[in-house]
């Protein structure tokens, strides 16, 4: 009886670290990806505050255009299409 014990008790020693041991990789892995989120959403956040301010600079700009004064259809006046000699 006394030998059957103590193979119990090591087998539940020997199962407790094995489980300790995987709670404690588990709880380092969700620290990694814990920082490694935050990093990423610290980028997407600096990247965001970068677009809008372009979005906000493009916008001004075409509040200062006058359409009237500078007539798109003058500007953009169609060009002869060069020709092509074909060696034959």
């Amino acid at each position: 009886m006394i030998l059957e014990s103590a193979h119990v008790l090591g087998f539940l020693l020997a199962v407790s670290l094995i489980a300790a041991g995987m709670v404690l990789i588990c709880f380092c892995l969700r620290k990694k990806d814990r920082l490694a989120s935050a990093y990423r959403c610290q980028q997407l956040q600096s990247k965001l505050e970068i677009h809008q301010i372009q979005i906000r600079t493009r916008a001004l700009n075409l509040k200062q255009y006058d359409f009237q004064e500078y007539n798109l259809k003058e500007i953009l006046m169609c060009q002869i299409s060069p020709k092509w000699h074909s060696k034959a």
